[in-house]
């Protein structure tokens, strides 16, 4: 038994396997990990012979094992795409319930909701848990205060604001608390361990989604090398899923039809996250290019994450938020006009010297970052 507060967070939907975990799941652990440090922290997750590193936190399997650790649990935290069944176990158990959910804009270009006889009534498994996350959640995590002024007005049309509320506070801090995108010191160790390993120049290190542009990636290098630029790209996580699978494959004709299978490389086996590291911080910039859409406008690319931590340069799009936070902090270039040629421009200049490193941001520290809302979980938890 413990005496210290358990908090119980549900990775939902999301894999913690060393080789499938994404962005957001990358997120999820590191928080889990600070989390731990000060409460007794257990995590739902799939069962994976490989699961990341959690620290101090307890890996809890679906199920049985599952619906304990709720019961018993002080608090548990939902994520985007949780499980419809385990929110309503945890109301059912009248427990604190904290959420970090995001509107699932990005689901409706789904090719697996879109080749669905009716996507409309495919997307609504996700609205339909993301609208029930917002009704029961007493408290939310924003990855960035763009998501926490979009989110108070989805609140405000709920009815989850209340004259009370804002009579407690007009920033309403007891209800959201922004925890902005970065890294934690577990993960700040873990790469500051390793020798990087060079695979390419430029990095394409997220998904190859279809709201984004690979191809431009492409493009540009074939125009390096008709400049006479000694460059290579990579594609870290082209291993194919079901939603990136055709673009992946689009791109990979791309290489092949350019002749560029010497400087363009598509790794399509998974990337452990425990070698993710060597690779990321042996890059020169990491490339993020995507279209205008409403996802970009309104969430922040966890990519980001490798350039404050590894203070290496990002080059982006000005197509949202992420674009906006790379011009003010200084992490790079953003194309003010993307195309392959302003592409190429800027990796030219990264080539050249002309591009400075940011470096390490440690105010991106989750240690640092999370201090208000575990502060206001204290206070729940303990009556403090």
């Amino acid at each position: 038994m413990t005496d210290q507060p358990i908090v119980v967070i549900d990775a939902g939907s999301y894999s913690l396997s060393e080789t499938s975990i994404a962005g957001a799941g990358q997120r999820l652990a590191e928080i889990a990990q600070v989390l731990s440090q000060r409460y007794t922290v257990r995590v739902i997750t799939r069962s994976a012979s490989d699961t990341v590193d959690l620290a101090a936190a307890e890996k809890v399997a679906l199920g049985e094992e599952a619906a304990r650790a709720i019961a018993t649990a002080d608090a548990v935290m939902f994520f985007d795409t949780p499980d419809r069944d385990r929110i309503e176990l945890a109301v059912a158990h009248r427990r604190l319930i904290i959420g970090e959910c995001r509107a699932p804009i990005e689901h409706m270009s789904y090719p697996s909701v879109l080749a669905c006889a009716d996507p409309t009534g495919e997307h609504q498994r996700f609205l339909g848990t993301y609208r029930r996350l917002l009704e029961v959640t007493h408290h939310f995590l924003c990855r960035s205060q763009v998501e926490r002024a979009a989110l108070l007005a989805t609140l405000c049309a709920f009815g989850r604001i209340t004259p009370a509320d804002i009579a407690r506070s007009w920033t309403l801090d007891h209800l959201i608390t922004a925890v902005p995108v970065g890294f934690s010191r577990h993960g700040l160790e873990a790469a500051d361990a390793v020798k990087p390993v060079h695979m390419a120049d430029f990095l394409w290190t997220g998904g190859i989604w279809a709201f984004f542009e690979p191809l431009m990636l492409v493009e540009a290098m074939k125009i390096l090398r008709d400049r006479g630029v000694d460059a290579s790209a990579a594609f870290l996580h082209a291993a194919p899923t079901e939603d990136t699978r055709s673009t992946i494959t689009e791109v990979g004709e791309a290489i092949d039809g350019l002749e560029l299978g010497d400087r363009v490389h598509l790794h399509t086996k998974p990337v452990a996250l425990s070698e993710r590291d060597q690779y990321v911080k042996a890059a020169q910039a990491y490339v993020c290019i995507a279209r205008p859409g409403a996802e970009n406008e309104t969430g922040t690319r966890l990519r980001l994450r490798d350039t404050w931590l590894h203070g290496i340069p990002t080059i982006i799009d000005p197509h949202g938020i992420s674009g906006d936070l790379v011009a003010r902090e200084h992490l790079g270039v953003v194309l003010r006009e993307p195309s392959a040629d302003s592409l190429a421009d800027a990796l030219q200049q990264v080539k050249s010297g002309a591009v400075g490193r940011p470096g390490r941001r440690m105010e991106r520290l989750y240690e640092n970052s999370m201090a208000a809302f575990m502060d206001w979980l204290d206070k729940e938890l303990r009556g403090g």
